[in-house]
C-alpha cells in the first residue's frame, strides 16, 4: 500500500522544524576568532528572538532586526558625526543572514547553530575602504 501524500507531509514538517531560534547568552570562544582584532577578549552576546524580530545586546549596545528581510535604519556615531546604519536580516533555511551597511562599509554575516544548539557560528565578510576582511567566530551557549 502506498501513501503518496506522506512524503509531502514529512517534507513540510522538516521545513517547519528547520527554523532556528538563536535565543540565548553566547560567549565568544576566543581561540576560534579569526578576525583582524582576535586578541584574547571576552565577548558576551545576549540574543532574544521571536517570530518577527531578533534583538542582539552586547555591552551597552542593542540592535534589533526584523526577520522578514525589511530594512531598519538607526543613527550611530561616526568619524565625522552621526551616520545611518541600515540593518536587514532574514532566515535562509537553518541559517540567519544579517546585513549591516553604512555609507562606506558593508558587513554581511551568516549565522548558524550546531545540531545540538550549544554552539553558534558567525561567518563575516566586511567590505571597508581598507578592503575586504573575513572572520569566523564560534560562540558557546552559556
Amino acid at each position: 500500500m502506498r501513501f503518496p501524500g506522506l512524503g509531502a507531509i514529512v517534507f513540510a514538517a522538516l521545513l517547519v522544524q528547520a527554523k532556528p531560534n538563536f535565543t540565548g547568552t553566547w560567549t565568544l570562544d576566543s581561540s576560534s576568532d579569526s578576525g583582524p582584532n582576535a586578541a584574547a577578549r571576552v565577548v558576551v552576546v545576549v540574543i532574544t528572538q521571536n517570530d518577527s524580530t531578533l534583538t542582539l545586546r552586547t555591552g551597552d549596545q542593542t540592535l534589533v532586526w526584523r526577520l522578514d528581510g525589511s530594512e531598519t535604519t538607526i543613527q550611530i556615531p561616526g568619524p565625522t558625526g552621526p551616520q545611518d546604519l541600515r540593518l536587514r536580516a532574514r532566515l535562509e533555511g537553518a541559517r540567519l543572514l544579517v546585513e549591516q551597511r553604512t555609507a562606506t562599509t558593508s558587513i554581511i554575516q551568516t549565522v548558524s547553530l550546531s545540531d545540538d544548539g550549544t554552539e553558534l557560528t558567525v561567518e563575516t565578510v566586511a567590505q571597508t575602504p581598507q578592503g575586504e576582511q573575513r572572520a569566523r567566530q564560534l560562540f558557546k551557549k552559556s
